[in-house]
């Protein structure tokens, strides 16, 4: 089957580069190819800006970091809980924690380590997060169980509720500025939204077929996967050319809560629309049922916008 590993532009919800690899495969052997490509396709007055690469802990590499480092990208990359990491927890005393933003019960702190062969000036930042004993489950395999100090996790629930305060970790390895903990909040609060790729996902496989490869061919699937990436792009790129921009700067779109519309709104309230043709005077009008305006607005925002030299 295969499973699709992408690299996104993050404030416009586009798709950069993408590969389709086997379930087994470790996509850290890859990961520094996928950025250099995702780099490349940058149009060029992003480039010129400021470049931040977010990457999840399943591209815990250090030659992604060292290759973000020499394109003068900066990064904050998620580390696996390895056994260095715990060991740190012991230098970091109550006053180094400093509160999350957004994160009830969330606090960040910074540690001075990075591992062999990571560039200079990376630092590991840290997040806890408190939890209630009903929130643990007594399967050692849970995700959010495996987040817990090893000590805690060795514990059976009963004796792990009568501790004095359960926490879950996550370890981020970074080179942005984390000098103060206000600046170490913010990086956690920004490297925390790399989730917003799931809304690329969730749009490529509910809207454009992404969840069944069809083929035992890896070449099939492939070209099936671009194809549904594709759509969700052009759905990205639809909303970008033809959304109202508001007071903030964000954008007002198609979709619910006037968000971003997914696949299926646009292929609801814009594609699989009945329409009727006729001539009036030698001209072709296309007459939509009531009620379906969306074809009108989108075109009459079209054909506002400003022409490429």
């Amino acid at each position: 089957m295969g499973r699709a590993h992408v690299a996104s532009w993050a404030e416009v919800e586009t798709v950069l580069a993408g590969e389709l690899v086997s379930g087994n495969d470790d996509p850290r052997a890859s990961a520094a190819d996928l950025f250099r490509r995702a780099l490349a396709a940058l149009p060029e007055q992003a480039r010129a800006g400021r470049v931040r690469l977010r990457a999840d802990a399943g591209y815990f590499a250090g030659e992604l970091a060292r290759v973000a480092f020499f394109a003068e990208v900066q990064f904050a990359i998620g580390a696996k809980r390895i056994a260095p990491l715990w060991r740190i927890l012991d230098s970091i005393s109550e006053d180094d924690w400093t509160d999350a933003i957004d994160m009830d019960g969330a606090q960040v702190a910074v540690a001075d380590y990075r591992p062999v062969w990571w560039p200079a000036k990376t630092f590991l930042l840290i997040r806890r997060v408190r939890l209630d004993i009903c929130q643990v489950s007594a399967d050692p395999r849970s995700r959010r169980r495996r987040t817990l100090h090893p000590d805690q996790r060795a514990l059976p629930l009963d004796e792990l509720a009568e501790t004095d305060a359960i926490y879950g970790y996550s370890f981020v390895l970074t080179n942005l500025d984390v000098s103060t903990p206000d600046k170490a909040a913010a990086v956690e609060h920004w490297y925390r939204h790399r989730t917003s790729i799931e809304n690329l996902f969730r749009d490529s496989k509910h809207g454009a077929a992404l969840r069944h490869l069809p083929s035992g061919y890896p070449e099939v699937n492939t070209a099936w996967m671009w194809g549904a990436l594709l759509a969700a792009t052009m759905a990205a790129w639809l909303h970008q050319l033809t959304a109202t921009e508001g007071p903030t700067g964000q954008l007002s779109g198609w979709g619910a809560r006037d968000g971003k519309a997914m696949i299926a709104t646009l292929r609801h309230r814009l594609i699989r629309v009945p329409a009727r043709l006729v001539l009036q005077a030698g001209q072709a009008i296309l007459h939509p049922p009531p009620g379906h305006h969306l074809l009108a607005e989108i075109l009459a925002r079209l054909r506002k916008l400003p022409t490429l030299p």
